[in-house]
């Protein structure tokens, strides 16, 4: 999956979605589907990926409908990725520099 592809429907929105004016962390350097991204070290990685307007975190049983991030909680099990290699809930991995992650 192209992450690019995952931003189709955030065509007409600024390119980070977090609230302006805020203390954040520093922001580091991590990798979603071989594009680098940036977001505070800290932040759970659903909800960076979310920031850098990526929905699509893999494929669903039907191809219509790829999993995204829903609960936000690690409950519901959609956003499952890849990171460094192993499964995990996206949701509930803090983002950390040099982090390798695809979609599951």
């Amino acid at each position: 999956m192209d992450a690019i592809a995952g931003r189709d429907m955030l065509t007409s929105v600024a390119d980070d979605l977090r609230i302006a004016g805020m203390t954040r962390p520093a922001p580091v350097a991590f990798t979603f589907d071989g594009v680098e991204l940036r977001a505070p070290e800290g932040e759970s990685l659903a909800a960076a990926l979310i920031a850098s307007g990526i929905r699509r975190l893999g494929e669903g049983l039907d191809p219509a409908r790829p999993r995204a991030a829903l609960c936000m909680m690690g409950v519901c099990q959609q956003c499952l990725v890849r990171v460094d290699g192993r499964l995990a809930q996206s949701c509930l991995v803090p983002v950390r520099a040099g982090m390798l992650v695809a979609p599951a």
